[in-house]
């Protein structure tokens, strides 16, 4: 009598199909983490306004990034981590108020856009493309899919990790520049746009030049501002500002060795007044 052979156990391809979703969930699950980290992350990368405004300024982004997708995420992550030309501030619109400029710039950051691309290309393909190239309906089909979602798993988890290591990064740069800022060197620096006991190298950017010249749009005739009442317009606003603290003995000083002004010197009833006004470029 003929003995047949059992066949083989055919595989289970509805348990390979549940393995299939599990792992699919989880890199969605990872990618919407990864979605949620960008969001939360974006509005404090590139930080600018007045004082004033600074939280609403974040609060906004981050409500208007809320319901982007990781695309545009991705695309403002570019943005805002690539160096850029500094913003111009109109010094009438400064009028004495304090404004703020802060971004965390990658120098050579295109390997970090490389990866965000990379996984954006893996999040399309997963959403848009994946049962169009595994049919699932066989156990080599499947084991393929499982294999796929393996490998694009670890590469979620290893963009992840690079992404958390650089974000620690930019947050102890941000601590260490708050720190700076809290510091009696980083106030006067604030304040006065110098730190006391160090040359100053740019004039231009320095606070007593800019209420110098401030203060000359604001009292003016015939495009000239006389000097002592510049001085008494800067003391209502800017007490503590003293010529002193840039290394000179008078206004008069500040004026000749920061090379950015005319003096014209006028008889008057009182004596001798000192007039100035921007240098004409």
């Amino acid at each position: 009598m003929e003995h047949q052979r059992p066949d083989k156990a055919l595989p289970d391809l509805n348990e390979l199909k549940e393995q299939i979703a599990l792992e699919y969930g989880r890199c969605l699950l990872q990618l919407q983490q990864f979605e949620l980290m960008l969001k939360a992350t974006l509005p404090t990368l590139k930080v600018s306004g007045f004082s004033d405004e600074l939280a609403g300024n974040v609060e906004r982004d981050r409500q208007l990034l809320g319901g982007k997708t990781l695309g545009h995420l991705v695309g403002q992550w570019n943005q805002r981590t690539t160096p850029g030309d500094k913003q111009e501030i109109d010094d009438d619109a400064l009028n004495s108020r304090a404004y703020f400029s802060f971004s965390c710039g990658l120098e050579d950051g295109e390997w970090m856009n490389e990866k965000l691309k990379q996984l954006l290309e893996l999040r399309n393909e997963l959403v848009h493309h994946f049962l169009s190239r595994f049919a699932l309906n066989s156990e080599a089909s499947c084991q393929e899919a499982i294999s796929y979602l393996f490998t694009a798993a670890n590469t979620i988890e290893n963009n992840w990790d690079t992404l958390i290591s650089l974000l620690t990064t930019f947050e102890k740069g941000k601590r260490e520049l708050i720190d700076f800022i809290n510091s009696p060197a980083g106030k006067n620096l604030f304040y006065y746009g110098i730190i006391p006991g160090e040359p100053v190298v740019n004039w231009e950017t320095t606070t007593i030049i800019q209420q110098l010249k401030f203060a000359e749009r604001s009292i003016a005739k015939d495009d000239w501002a006389q000097l002592n009442e510049a001085i008494r317009s800067i003391g209502q606003s800017h007490p503590g500002l003293s010529p002193k603290l840039y290394g000179c003995s008078s206004w008069r000083e500040v004026i000749h060795r920061s090379q950015l002004f005319e003096v014209d010197k006028r008889l008057s009833p009182s004596g001798v007044l000192t007039w100035y006004r921007s240098r004409r470029t």
